[in-house]
């Protein structure tokens, strides 16, 4: 679930639902809250996570450099890393 990543780094990423390409996004990686026990949380750019209806939905993102990591996409489009 580690991705290679600096707090502020822009990836666009490809999004898979149930192993379904849906297509790209752009992903903000940012810094978890305190009180949050994630290494990392994402912040879809724009709104396309609400034209392809992911919210409050576990999909899989693809990074470019090979990591998969599974996300739920929460609302306001905030990606929060899931154990499998």
């Amino acid at each position: 679930m580690h991705i290679r990543h600096s707090f502020g780094s822009v990836h666009h990423v490809k999004v898979y639902d149930q192993e379904h390409f849906l297509g790209f996004l752009s992903l903000t990686v940012e810094e978890p809250k305190p009180h949050e026990n994630f290494d990392w949380v994402g912040q879809i750019r724009g709104s396309d996570y609400l034209v392809w209806g992911l919210n409050y939905k576990k999909v899989r993102f693809e990074f470019s450099q090979g990591e998969s990591v599974y996300v739920v996409v929460r609302s306001g489009g905030r990606a929060v890393p899931v154990n499998q």
